[in-house]
C-alpha cells in the first residue's frame, strides 16, 4: 500500500476538526501594538500563534510540492495577501468567522499535502495565496490604526518579513522532504499538520503559547 494513502488525512477528521473549532474556537493570541517598538512587535506577531506559524511552514512546503515557478510565487502572494487582510482590517473592513477560517486554511493545507493534486498548479498557487487574507487580519489588529504612518509602516513591514522568513523554511524543509525521492514524504507532512491543528483545536492553550514567551521578554527588555 501507498504511502500516500495510508496517510491521507481523512474526510472525518476534517468534518470533526471544523466542526470542534466552529463551536468555540477563541484563540486569543493578539498582542497589542508595543508602544515604541513597532518594528520589534511586528517581527513578533507571526510568531504568536502556532497556527500562523504551522501555515507559513505548510504554504513554503506546498510550493515545493507544486514546483516552478511556484517555490517563490506561492511565498510572496501569501505574504502580499496577508499584508492585504491586515490593511483590511485597519480600515474597518473584517472577515467573519475568522479563527474559523484560520482552522480551515489549515485543514486545506494539510489536505493538498496529504492528497493527490486535483487541481491545476495555478488554482492551488492563488488559493494559498488568498489564504493569507485570513491571517493578515489576525495579526495585524484594527487598534494599529491608531498609531503613527511611520509606526504602521515598521510594523506591516517587520511582520511581513517574519512571515517571509517562515514562509521559507517551509520552502527549505519542502526541499529536504523532495530530496528522499525513494519516499513521499509530503503525506507525512499533511499527517503532522492535521494532527496540531487537531491539538490547536482541542488545547486552545497550546496555540497561544508563545505569546506568553514574547510578553515575558518584552517586559524584561522594554519595560
Amino acid at each position: 500500500m501507498k504511502l500516500k494513502s495510508v496517510l491521507s488525512i481523512p474526510r472525518g477528521l476534517v468534518i470533526l476538526i471544523a466542526g470542534l473549532a466552529s463551536q468555540q474556537m477563541a484563540f486569543g493570541h493578539h498582542a497589542e501594538v508595543m508602544e515604541g517598538h513597532p518594528l520589534i512587535q511586528g517581527l513578533s506577531m507571526p510568531l504568536h500563534g502556532l497556527d500562523h506559524i504551522l501555515m507559513a511552514i505548510a504554504v513554503g512546503i506546498i510550493a515545493v510540492q507544486l514546483g516552478g515557478r511556484a517555490v517563490w510565487m506561492v511565498p510572496v502572494g501569501f505574504s502580499a495577501v496577508l499584508l492585504t487582510g491586515g490593511l483590511l482590517n485597519l480600515n474597518g473592513i473584517s472577515i467573519p468567522l475568522l479563527e474559523l477560517m484560520i482552522v480551515v486554511s489549515l485543514l486545506l493545507a494539510g489536505a493538498q499535502l496529504g492528497l493527490e493534486n486535483r487541481w491545476p498548479a495555478g488554482v492551488i498557487v492563488a488559493l494559498f495565496s488568498l489564504l493569507g487574507v485570513f491571517h493578515g487580519q489576525a495579526l495585524i489588529q484594527p487598534l494599529l490604526a491608531e498609531a503613527p504612518l511611520a509606526d504602521i509602516l515598521l510594523f506591516a513591514g517587520g511582520c511581513v518579513f517574519s512571515a517571509l522568513l517562515l514562509l521559507f523554511l517551509g520552502v527549505g524543509i519542502g526541499f529536504l522532504l523532495k530530496k528522499r525521492a525513494q519516499k513521499d514524504l509530503f503525506p507525512l507532512a499533511g499527517a503532522t499538520l492535521a494532527v496540531s491543528t487537531l491539538v490547536i483545536v482541542l488545547v486552545p492553550q497550546a496555540n497561544g503559547w508563545l505569546i506568553t514567551v514574547f510578553e515575558g521578554l518584552g517586559t524584561a527588555i522594554f519595560s
